[in-house]
């Protein structure tokens, strides 16, 4: 018989350890470190952290996907399987005595009253049928509500829960609970239920963020009461199952974190730095990827609330500790692939960049279905007349760099520190753009994966100060040139 999780209340948030909490003892040796295991939409990666911060060992495997009848799903037999190979690998090698999982927020999983999988995870990319997205639209909060906006397909998790619940109420009489799918690999490692505010508040349409409580919608369904109770992130839900310890041959205990969501992950190093050191800079972040994720804490919603648009793909997600965090996001990793025709490791110079923008080619939005600042509009490029895989990748850097401008400025002020995070961040054209179309200056984190150690500060969290990050400016260039092109990109959609 697997555990559930205490109970414990939310309506005052997670009180966070104090800087006196922190263990301040040198590295033992022998001392364990932890397992992020980052299970994203695109890839699914296992790395293997020590307190300090350090990324020892980094693994990663395309994310398996698999068709059912009525929906695209996550193949999560197999990637399980993945990661408990990865797990005895690095297991031979280091003391692994924690894991924190990390998961998009937009997919969940039922189970029965004696836990059970009941279907496939669901894709939230697979279309929802017509007749039930509309019947979703009816009922779902207003956005003054749950500050998560209309989305398409499955990106609103509710209206996954929905479409299930209507199309086969019998089917949905056995679910006994849901999952959020980072809480779902929690469960599967330690037979823990529990449920995580991160997850719960970006864009699910499911939770309250000025109450701090689940929507009226998922009260109403009846589906509050089927979530696990709720814990912080950075608390360990349990133990390895005893029978994958076994196999994995680990003879010490290895505690299973409740986890979180993952572009929630990058924001927990930056917040939780400030929480031990409240001099830390606290800028807006952007974190890259297949999503494009722009966070402003420390903002209320309330102070941007007239550029806070839903149907602009703004939105508010909820820190680890229970805060709205106003937000902004598009999927600027998929865009970038189609404007590429997939070539977006073409390396790319500023002298690249200058000829494309003295040549006037333009990328217009929208490349993607699915959100962004300017949904309904058809993607296109225009003017390319020297078109090698070079100036389209500079006119992909370009226009990614354009929408993330244009996102950032909707949630926070352009002269406000940025702090770029992700893959991205390691591309200097791209952040060269960043630095020279807004006014406050533009860092990069030069350690990787602000996920990955977002994550493992949060597992860490209470036993070690989290790691310093070591940010470095980015040099704006030809500032000129590039903020009259992009005045010429606004006004072309204008004519548009």
């Amino acid at each position: 018989m697997t555990t559930v999780a205490n109970d414990r209340s939310f309506s005052d948030g997670f009180a966070a350890p104090d800087a006196s909490d922190f263990d301040l003892r040198s590295k033992a040796v022998g001392e364990g470190v932890c397992v992020v295991f980052d299970v994203g939409k695109t890839n699914a990666k296992l790395s293997v952290i020590d307190p300090q911060g350090h990324i020892l060992s980094r693994t990663a495997i395309k994310t398996p996907h698999l068709h059912t009848r009525l929906y695209a799903a996550f193949d999560v037999d197999t990637l399980f399987a993945w990661f408990l190979s990865e797990l005895k690998r690095v297991s031979a090698r280091y003391r692994i005595d924690r894991i924190m999982p990390v998961a998009h927020g937009a997919g969940c999983a039922f189970l029965s009253a004696d836990e059970q999988l009941l279907q496939p995870i669901q894709d939230y990319e697979a279309s929802i049928p017509l007749p039930y997205e509309r019947a979703y639209q009816a009922v779902r909060p207003a956005f003054e509500e749950t500050l998560s906006p209309l989305l398409p397909n499955g990106l609103n998790l509710g209206a996954q829960i929905f479409w299930h619940a209507r199309r086969d109420p019998k089917f949905f009489e056995r679910v006994r609970y849901i999952l959020s799918y980072a809480q779902y690999w929690t469960w599967r490692l330690s037979g823990v239920l529990c449920s995580e505010v991160t997850s719960l508040g970006c864009h699910t349409d499911l939770w309250n963020p000025t109450r701090g409580e689940f929507s009226s919608l998922a009260k109403a369904e009846g589906w509050a009461q089927r979530f696990a109770p709720l814990r912080p992130a950075w608390e360990k839900a349990g133990p390895l199952r005893p029978e994958i310890a076994e196999a994995i041959g680990l003879t010490y205990d290895c505690q299973v974190h409740v986890g979180l969501h993952d572009s929630n992950a990058a924001l927990a190093l930056v917040i939780a730095r400030h929480q031990h050191d409240e001099t830390a800079v606290l800028p807006v972040i952007l974190t890259t990827g297949t999503w494009y994720v722009a966070m402003a804490p420390g903002i209320a919603p309330a102070a941007v609330s007239d550029s806070l648009r839903p149907d602009r793909d703004c939105l508010v997600n909820i820190d680890v500790y229970g805060r709205a965090v106003p937000c902004a996001r598009f999927m600027g990793g998929r865009a970038l692939e189609l404007i590429t025709n997939g070539q977006v490791d073409v390396p790319v110079t500023l002298d690249t960049i200058a000829d494309v923008i003295q040549s006037g080619a333009m990328a217009l939005p929208s490349f993607v279905d699915a959100g962004g600042p300017f949904p309904g509009r058809r993607g296109e490029i225009v003017g390319l007349e020297t078109d090698t895989p070079e100036t389209r990748a500079a006119l992909g850097l370009i226009y990614v760099a354009l929408i993330a401008v244009t996102s950032l400025d909707m949630i926070a002020p352009s002269n406000r520190p940025l702090l770029i995070e992700g893959p991205a961040a390691h591309n200097a054209a791209f952040c060269t753009l960043l630095a020279s179309m807004r006014d406050g200056p533009v860092l990069v984190c030069e350690t990787p994966s602000g996920v990955t150690r977002g994550a493992g500060a949060m597992a860490f969290f209470g036993d070690h100060v989290p790691p310093v990050p070591a940010y470095k400016p980015v040099e704006p260039q030809r500032v000129g040139e590039i903020r009259a092109y992009r005045a010429a990109w606004l006004k072309a959609m204008e004519n548009d």
